[in-house]
């Protein structure tokens, strides 16, 4: 994780040296868009897998009906410190933005597992079916320190609606963002992980402030959330909040 990190640093130094001979008019937002974000964000993940199934036949001279429940939990919540992201892509008559994401990090806090396996079972009597057991076939549940590791890459648009640099709201921007985002959790010194793919969305407020001809600084609120797609075996349920605070270096 430290050497993603490492090299993202090393691409904005690349860029920023390319940068110098490149012209372009200054202040704007123009060509060539590049952006990383430094700071910490904090999630939230909340995931769950559901299973049922039944049986039936003749037991002690009567038709029983059986339902098995099987649930597993997860949840976890934590701090990526220091956080880094890129944005790649083209400013356009400096007012938009659009980019291509990355976004990786590595959380750390705590997580929470619980699993769950009940069943149920039922005999027909004069017509009507009538509980005849409900019992706890498993039952464990665990809270410890935990770790979360993500990744993410989508596409996104930044609007830039101040143009005029004597406003004092120039460079305040929306932006939005969605794609893809892989996220595993699990505790740091066992087992019992989990890890869930889905569809991301993310809101972001922020403004930056021109430093030279190309390039500003800034800083950014988001807010991201993720639905996890469900895979053919279990029924799957579970979403992640996102919220950072990001300090900006953009170029375009």
């Amino acid at each position: 994780m430290k050497i993603i990190k490492a090299l993202i640093v090393i691409l904005t130094f690349a860029v920023m040296t390319w940068a110098q001979g490149n012209s372009r008019p200054p202040c704007q937002h123009r060509g060539f868009f590049y952006s990383m974000g430094v700071g910490f964000a904090y999630t939230n993940f909340e995931f769950n897998k559901k299973r049922e199934y039944s049986w039936t036949g003749w037991r002690n001279g009567g038709h029983e009906e059986a339902f098995e429940r099987q649930s597993r939990n997860w949840n976890f919540s934590g701090f990526d410190i220091p956080k880094f992201e890129l944005r790649m892509g083209v400013s356009i008559a400096n007012h938009v933005a659009l980019y291509t994401l990355w976004d990786m990090g590595l959380y750390t806090g705590e997580a929470e597992y619980s699993e769950l396996e009940k069943r149920e079972t039922f005999r027909e009597q004069n017509g009507t079916q009538v509980k005849i057991n409900d019992e706890t076939l498993n039952y464990r549940q665990r809270k410890d320190d935990g770790a979360g590791l993500y990744f993410s890459f989508g596409l996104g648009i930044s609007v830039y609606p101040i143009s005029n640099l004597a406003s004092p709201l120039n460079g305040l921007y929306v932006s939005f963002a969605s794609g893809l985002d892989a996220f595993a959790s699990g505790f740091i010194n066992d087992h019992e992980p989990s890890d869930a793919v889905g569809v991301f969305t993310r809101y972001e407020v922020g403004k930056d402030w021109w430093v030279s001809e190309t390039w500003s600084v800034g800083v950014a609120f988001t807010y991201g959330n993720l639905f996890v797609i469900s895979d053919s075996y279990y029924e799957e349920k579970g979403n992640r909040h996102t919220i950072s605070l990001l300090f900006r270096l953009t170029r375009g």
